[in-house]
């Protein structure tokens, strides 16, 4: 009889163990260490500007570290050209619309640029005067985001 006891006091204590160790689920902050954006942006001299930008971010913390930006012109005159930049990024307010998110990059040779982050993640860009980017026929321009969202559901999307 003492046997039998002692089989189940250690299938009880398997069962408590398990019990403890399915509480509720914690959440956890997913960090993007790398965002990669692509599309054709517009061109003064040539049919279009083929534009690569991967930025990259600190694993743990999520704060913006560096970019590789890689360019090329299509149809230029005298042929293709391709242009690879890299530097520093970082992501600010807009200080007319504190809703809208800017991107700035700082490459180590040439000038800043920036970029509007969409609703939709795409990167929009801007001009020097600070206004969207727009091809021949006034239409905006984006670089859409390659990098699959890996977050989990927001908790609203549960109640739907």
């Amino acid at each position: 009889m003492k046997a039998q006891s002692v089989k189940w006091a250690s299938v009880a204590a398997c069962l408590l163990l398990s019990a403890c160790a399915a509480g509720p689920q914690s959440k956890v902050n997913y960090v993007k260490a790398t965002e990669r954006f692509e599309g054709t942006l517009p061109c003064n001299d040539c049919r279009g500007i083929k534009t690569d930008l991967i930025l990259q971010r600190d694993a743990i913390t999520g704060a913006p570290q560096g970019f590789y930006l890689h360019e090329v012109k299509i149809d230029a005159p005298g042929g293709e050209r391709v242009n690879s930049t890299w530097g520093k990024w970082s992501k600010n307010q807009d200080i007319n619309d504190f809703e809208r998110q800017l991107y700035v990059l700082r490459p180590e040779v040439g000038d800043a640029r920036a970029y509007v982050r969409m609703d939709n993640g795409n990167l929009q860009p801007l001009t020097d005067q600070g206004m969207p980017a727009i091809d021949d026929e006034g239409k905006s321009v984006a670089l859409e985001l390659l990098t699959p969202d890996l977050s989990p559901a927001a908790e609203t999307d549960k109640d739907n």
